[in-house]
């Protein structure tokens, strides 16, 4: 990967001379973002002197010594942001930095009005801010087609037409834009959020983008969007080691990759670095609250909501700290009117839409909170988490179909996510689809389950079906796992105590007594529990005297010298054999569970999806892409060798030796 990085073949010193003409002149043309990340980048660089004469441009010359005036007076109003009156001024300039700064002028009045007329965060767009956008779009149309526009201006009609979600329309000008300024990262920016899959940025990449340094930092931002954060990170790591290592930015998109991988203490480490970087930076600190919600850092995040208030309490990253830091202390009332003053600041604020429909889901607003990620969806429809939000409040309405549509939505943007998955299988179930919910389950198994849910979530699904072995092997692996990951969750130590249960009861129905006391031994640990054991108990002890009695009988017996002494004398149809329960009972090959066939495609609820069960031999230990290339050749007929169990546990041919799947990591 590390080779493919542009930024290998390019020398730091010209990139810090590049990035100075970018700060001259994004500061000239009032291009605020842009001006900061490129002073930011540029500070970044360790011992870099910009020469006298590289400081000495004569905008004179750019503008022209008649509109000079005209153009700083603008340029004064435009920053104070008094935007329709620096368009006044312009309207007669005909330079193209005027021109510029006169469309950018009526594009940012625009943005202005509409926000200052919502008197409802939650209200439509207003008919006639697409009226105007439409207008705007109508002036740079003429001089785009007369072939009047620089990059500049290239890149204001690209965002009018965005705006308007002409995006096919929107990615063709900037792509043009980006050819004609290489340099311009706001038109990077903003391509990698118009990129919608995988495909369309290999297209740009091979194709149509020129090979510039901060190509490297555009497709980064698109792996990510993309939940491809490995990748993401191996780029900035790269610009680490080439002298960006004190880069504000470079490190907090760096936070936001572990952030995505779940790795939340080294996410948490990286922002506490940039923190001492620059103790008063706010830029991603909302993120990093998240960060600390999700470990319930309590005290920290109390500090850091307390400093992020010193700082600038009316900055919306602020406002989205505090609502973070109310919504950890259950004050969910408090957190919506903080989010709300962070959209009321910024009403593209993505996360605080997003968070502000997490806490109307608490607070029982479902309305409320759909319109919320609505909203979200909106501005990003490839953000996971407002997808499902969604899902989550249609399921709670009982709207089963629409929460599957939402909660597919957000598989196919992240699918190696479990909750999704198990999020899935949940809604199947309450469909009473169990082979869908099944086999959701499992997937969520084999791609990592992240709250550790699935196998008991799977062994229910196995008892609806009349399974018992399959509950018994879910339940099984469950018990295991839950011994290497130790989880405090209250909700998974009483599916634990119901697995312990349940396994106890199966290994007595079996007469294997000395795994069912272990099993009703562990029900002793928990109070919900401990009242069925006890009985479990006494009954293994009434087993074992039965048994006893019944060696002693057959010892005496001269007829039955040849049996086998401890073996079962129970002889019933429903009994499996010793060589299927030692299966069971090996811990050494405890099973992993099943990988699906065609597990990579996010179509789930395929019903003609079937469960590989090769032998030893066959299976790749790649159970995923194992599963996606037998699919063609595994039939789905009665004697596929499959998961399919008759009421009688005698029957159940398809056992434990045959599951060979690689386990699942567990951290």
């Amino acid at each position: 990967m590390n080779n493919k990085v542009i930024l290998n073949k390019t020398n730091t010193l010209d990139i810090a001379k590049e990035l100075q003409s970018c700060v001259l002149m994004y500061d000239y043309l009032g291009l605020a973002r842009s001006h900061k990340w490129c002073s930011e980048m540029l500070n970044s660089i360790e011992d870099f002197v910009p020469s006298e004469d590289s400081l000495e441009i004569d905008f004179n010359q750019i503008v022209g010594n008649k509109e000079f005036v005209k153009f700083k007076l603008a340029k004064s109003y435009f920053n104070l942001k008094e935007y329709q009156r620096a368009a006044f001024y312009l309207a007669e300039c005909e330079s193209q930095p005027a021109f510029f700064l006169y469309i950018y002028s009526k594009y940012m009045a625009i943005l202005k009005k509409n926000a200052d007329n919502k008197s409802d965060l939650l209200n439509n767009v207003d008919a006639s801010f697409l009226d105007s956008l439409q207008n705007l779009r109508a002036e740079l149309s003429a001089k785009y087609y007369k072939k009047q526009l620089d990059a500049f201006g290239l890149y204001v009609y690209a965002i009018v037409l965005n705006k308007l979600k002409l995006t096919d329309e929107s990615t063709n000008i900037l792509i043009e834009c980006i050819k004609k300024r290489p340099s311009m990262w706001c038109a990077w920016l903003e391509l990698a959020g118009l990129v919608k899959s995988i495909e369309t940025l290999t297209s740009l990449n091979h194709n149509a983008l020129p090979q510039h340094w901060i190509k490297d930092l555009f497709l980064a931002q698109c792996y990510m969007e993309m939940s491809l954060s490995e990748e993401a990170l191996n780029i900035y790591t790269v610009y680490c080691q080439k002298g960006f290592a004190k880069s504000i930015y470079i490190k907090s998109q760096m936070a936001k990759c572990y952030d995505n991988l779940r790795e939340g203490r080294e996410c948490k480490q990286t922002f506490e670095y940039i923190r001492k970087l620059d103790p008063y930076n706010l830029d991603f600190m909302d993120i990093y609250s998240n960060v600390l919600f999700v470990l319930e850092e309590h005290v920290q995040l109390a500090i850091l909501a307390q400093e992020a208030c010193e700082i600038d309490k009316y900055k919306p990253e602020s406002c989205c700290i505090i609502g973070n830091y109310y919504s950890l202390q259950n004050e969910h009332y408090k957190a919506v009117n903080y989010f709300k003053r962070a959209l009321k600041l910024n009403p593209n604020y993505l996360q605080a839409w997003t968070l502000m429909g997490h806490e109307y889901m608490e607070l029982k607003n479902s309305t409320s909170a759909i319109q919320s990620y609505t909203n979200a969806i909106d501005l990003n429809p490839k953000d996971y988490r407002a997808w499902y939000g969604l899902g989550q409040t249609y399921e709670i309405l009982k709207l089963y179909s629409y929460s599957l549509y939402y909660y597919k939505q957000a598989y196919l943007l992240r699918p190696n996510d479990s909750r999704f998955i198990v999020a899935m299988g949940d809604v199947y179930a309450k469909l009473e689809k169990w082979d869908e919910a099944k086999r959701c389950f499992i997937k969520a198994y084999t791609v990592g389950d992240y709250e550790g849910s699935s196998l008991c979530k799977l062994a229910k699904v196995y008892e609806k079906l009349n399974e018992p072995i399959n509950v018994a092997i879910a339940y099984d692996q469950f018990s295991e796992d839950q011994k290497i990951l130790k989880s405090n969750s209250t909700l998974l130590t009483q599916e634990l105590s119901q697995a312990y249960k349940y396994l106890a009861n199966f290994y007595l129905k079996k007469m294997k007594l000395d795994n069912a006391y272990d099993a009703a031994t562990k029900c002793l640990e928990f109070a919900e529990t401990r009242q069925e054991a006890q009985s479990i108990l006494s009954q293994i002890a009434q087993s074992r005297n039965a048994l006893r009695e019944q060696e002693q009988s057959a010892a005496g017996s001269s007829t039955n010298v040849d049996m086998e002494i401890g073996s079962n004398p129970v002889q019933n149809d429903d009994l499996v054999s010793n060589d299927q329960m030692n299966q069971i009972n090996r811990r050494a090959l405890s099973p992993s569970l099943i990988a699906l066939d065609n597990s990579d495609n996010p179509n789930i609820n395929d019903t003609n999806t079937s469960l590989n069960l090769a032998s030893n031999q066959q299976m790749s230990t790649d159970p995923v892409n194992q599963a996606a290339s037998s699919s063609s050749e595994v039939p789905t007929n009665s004697n596929s060798t499959q998961i399919q169990q008759d009421d009688s546990d005698s029957e159940s041919e398809h056992f434990f030796s045959n599951f060979n799947i690689k386990k699942r990591p567990l951290n």
